[in-house]
This record gives C-alpha cells, sequence and structure tokens, in this order.
C-alpha cells in the first residue's frame, strides 16, 4: 500500500506519505501548511490514534510560509513531538557556518523558530547527512531507506543553491513571484496555446533551496518537490534515471502549487507520468497557473489525472470545456482534504 494525502493547507503543503500494510501502516509528513494546518493535523492524528514515533520522518522542505508556518506550531507541542522520530530541515547554520554579520541568530523567522525548538528539545535531525545539511554533494544521489520498505532519494536542493539563501532570511523570505493574469469561468480554455507559451523559470531563493525527493516502495516512484526549480529537478532525474532505467513514476506532486515557473514542458515530458496532484486553495498567488496545468496536460501519458485538494476558481476551470479534445479526469478534495491511492 502506498498513499498520498493532502491535508488542508490553504495556499501551502502538508502531505502525509502511508505505505506499507494497509491496517498499520507506516507514515511521514511533509511539510506543515499554515498555522491553522497545525489542526488539521492534530485532529489526523487524533482521527488515526496516532501513537509515539508514528510519523517515520518530518521534512520541512524550505522556510516559506506556506510550508513553515504550521511546522512552527506542531514542533512547539509536546503531544506533538512525540509523534515525531526525526526531522529533516535546513536551518541557517546548515546554509553557511559563517553567518552574515548582523544576522540576528534568534529572530522572528519561522526558520529560526524551527531551529530553536529542534535544539530545545533534542529532536533528531538530519540524521543521514548529518553534519552536512540535506543537500545534494555533486552528481551523488543520497538514497535513504526508512522502516518498511520506503526508499528516499534526494533530488533537491544542491550546496550553491542552500548558500544562495544565506542572506538574511526575512529579505527572502518575500521573494516570491505574484501571479499577474485575470480569467473567467465561462471560457473553453486553449490548452495547446497555454502550454506552448514560453517558460520562465522561477528564480526565488527559497524555493530553490526545498528539499524534494523521490519515495519509492518497491517498483512505485512518486515525486514530491515542495517548490523546487525545474533545473534542479531535471539534472537530479536525468541521474535518477540512469540509476533507475526501469522506474516510472506513478504520481507527481506539482511544484510550488502549479506555478508556471516551476513546471516546465521539457520537465513534464522527463517525468512521464498521467497522475498529478496539486495542493493550494488559491489564495495570494492564485495558483495553479493555467499554463502549468496546460503543459502537464499536453505533453503527459493520456488520460491525465489531476488531483486537487481544493475545488476553487483556478482549479474546477479543469473540467472544462476546452478548445481542442483533452483527456483530462480531475479529482477534487473536499474541504482541503483528497487521498490518493497510490498502490
Amino acid at each position: 500500500m502506498l498513499r498520498l494525502e493532502l491535508l488542508p493547507a490553504c495556499e501551502g503543503d502538508c502531505l502525509v506519505l502511508s505505505w506499507g500494510d494497509a491496517a498499520a501502516p507506516r507514515r511521514m509528513l511533509i511539510d506543515g501548511g499554515r498555522s491553522v494546518t497545525a489542526g488539521a493535523v492534530k485532529a489526523y492524528a487524533a482521527e488515526h490514534r496516532l501513537g509515539e514515533g508514528a510519523f517515520e520522518l518530518f521534512v520541512i522542505t524550505h522556510i516559506d510560509r506556506d510550508h513553515i508556518e504550521g511546522a512552527v506550531d506542531l514542533l512547539g507541542e509536546a503531544c506533538f513531538r512525540r509523534l515525531v522520530k526525526e526531522v529533516w530541515f535546513n536551518d541557517r547554520a546548515d546554509l553557511d557556518y559563517h553567518p552574515a554579520p548582523g544576522f540576528e541568530e534568534y529572530g522572528a523567522l519561522d526558520g529560526e523558530r524551527i531551529t530553536r525548538l529542534i535544539r530545545d528539545h533534542g529532536i533528531s535531525t538530519n540524521l543521514p547527512f548529518a553534519p552536512k545539511p540535506v543537500a545534494m554533494t555533486g552528481d551523488d544521489l543520497t538514497v535513504v531507506e526508512l522502516a518498511g520498505g520506503l526508499t528516499l532519494t534526494l533530488l533537491s536542493p544542491d550546496l550553491k543553491q542552500l548558500k544562495a539563501l544565506a542572506d538574511p532570511w526575512d529579505e527572502t523570505m518575500a521573494a516570491a513571484p505574484l501571479g499577474w493574469e485575470d480569467f473567467g469561468d465561462d471560457q473553453p480554455i486553449d490548452v495547446a496555446w497555454m502550454a506552448a507559451r514560453p517558460f520562465r523559470s522561477d528564480s526565488a531563493k527559497p524555493n530553490g533551496s526545498s528539499i524534494a525527493f523521490v519515495a519509492s516502495y518497491g517498483d512505485v516512484h512518486i515525486l514530491l518537490t515542495g517548490d523546487a526549480h525545474v533545473g534542479r529537478l531535471q539534472r537530479s532525474l536525468e541521474l535518477f534515471r540512469v540509476a533507475n532505467p526501469e522506474a516510472r513514476f506513478s504520481l507527481v506532486k506539482t511544484s510550488h502549487h502549479g506555478s508556471r515557473g516551476n513546471t516546465s514542458a521539457e520537465l513534464v515530458r522527463l517525468l512521464d507520468c498521467s497522475r498529478w496532484a496539486v495542493s493550494t486553495n488559491g489564495t495570494q498567488f492564485r495558483h495553479p497557473d493555467l499554463e502549468a496545468v496546460a503543459r502537464i496536460a499536453a505533453g503527459s501519458p493520456a488520460p491525465v489525472q489531476l488531483f486537487f485538494n481544493y475545488d476553487t476558481g483556478q482549479t474546477s476551470i479543469w473540467r472544462g470545456p476546452f478548445k481542442q479534445p483533452v483527456a483530462i479526469d480531475a479529482f477534487y478534495g473536499i474541504d482541503g482534504y483528497i487521498a490518493i491511492d497510490v498502490a
């Protein structure tokens, strides 16, 4: 059994990956969404009666607020900390062993709050990589095996991307581009035209520092991207293909909530996957962008299955109509929650 659950995380990410025996699965948590998401995680833990060490791993991919705020709230509570065996998180010291002059070690940034919680409560952190950060070194792919037969292959970030984030964190936290288009619900979508629009890669430093990895359970592989940059993902995926020539992806979680700058036609072709998940309610940046989903629809094996945890103006349009014949099956969550059975 391999299942990915998207929890209600507003415009962010909060994912639960479960594997193994369906009656007693192992789990890991990826990101914590916004502050309100902490309540959803605690409700999930109560519903499933999770006990000590229920999460084999908690990955906090990067410092964007829509990934880290809920993590701060969760790790601040002893009742949640007991559920987590280990955390992966690149803190300020991992970015640069010599902080810039004037850097406030424990300021108001959520990244510093996480660092302090980890230190104060002795949470096991980055064990497979210690004393180095969770990052790629050259062309070497780090593969980590978790209990129950799940393996994680790190794809992002690299050390250069981490060092680029070593400037004061409060400056980089605001380095996300705003959406620009305004569209209605009643016009057929020209998928071919949208997919062919020029691609301009995301260059935001926080997104470049995202932890991204392939989760493999037997011969089933899913890609969990955080907000990672296309270039880094493509280079790492090419290495992954060399090491795993028979591997085929069963599910991809779109990078950066379906932003046009994080899903290129080339990346879609490289992944060759027909099932894609998008986590966002569309607030603030109005994700997912039309171009990103159109590239997925135009370049993936048909029929394409799209899984949205929220049914919004930005996602409901993928019910159609379309100007060209397009084989798309769109699935929508309820109140921000959707479960995807991968295997």
